[in-house]
């Protein structure tokens, strides 16, 4: 991968579709929903699930199914999301590839790195396939949403094309912020 871009220096990043879903404006990726679901929390009685009055939070890039409905707990509820709340201690990574092989060796690599399988998850569709990070790891991220895309770029001064990586942070009242303000600097 070569270049990083931060969309946040480009003005007409503003989102203004009615659906509220980024599309970049370099590489025309629209990027799917996000959706924030709540699970009820279940334990084994007598070799039974039983719903124990709790609820867990996942995101996930689509709407949960009929199918993941358990008989005698609350049916799971979703909510298309932008963007997170202010109290929220987590941010989200959603990355496009074109490559569906890209996509699941990033995926492996991310068990690799203990990132829990709940955490990851993925969407398919005509652009490619999205992976959905959730993520704890760097607390001056929190409460953003990160969207990143990749696409070729030619450069006059190389005289060549380069793979350039596309990337858009979002904060918890919507708006683009620059990465080198959320990110960790590691003085290498």
């Amino acid at each position: 991968m070569g270049r990083i871009i931060d969309m946040a220096s480009f003005e007409h990043l503003r989102r203004t579709n009615a659906d509220d879903r980024y599309t970049c404006p370099k590489t025309k990726v629209t990027f799917p929903h996000i959706f924030k679901v709540l699970v009820p929390d279940g334990d084994l009685v007598d070799d039974v699930p039983v719903f124990i009055g709790t609820y867990s939070t996942e995101y996930r890039l689509k709407e949960p199914s009929s199918l993941e409905q358990l008989p005698g707990f609350p049916p799971l509820t979703a909510t298309k999301i932008s963007t997170l709340d202010a109290v929220d201690e987590i941010y989200l990574d959603v990355i496009h590839f074109t490559n569906k092989d890209r996509a699941l060796g990033f995926r492996q690599a991310c068990g690799h790195l203990g990132i829990e399988p709940e955490h990851v998850r993925s969407f398919k569709d005509d652009q490619g396939v999205f992976l959905l990070l959730r993520r704890e790891d760097v607390p001056k991220k929190n409460r953003h949403i990160i969207y990143r895309s990749s696409n070729k770029q030619y450069f006059e001064a190389l005289g060549c094309e380069m793979e350039c990586e596309y990337v858009a942070a979002f904060n918890h009242i919507g708006d683009v912020v620059p990465m080198d303000s959320i990110e960790d600097e590691c003085g290498f």
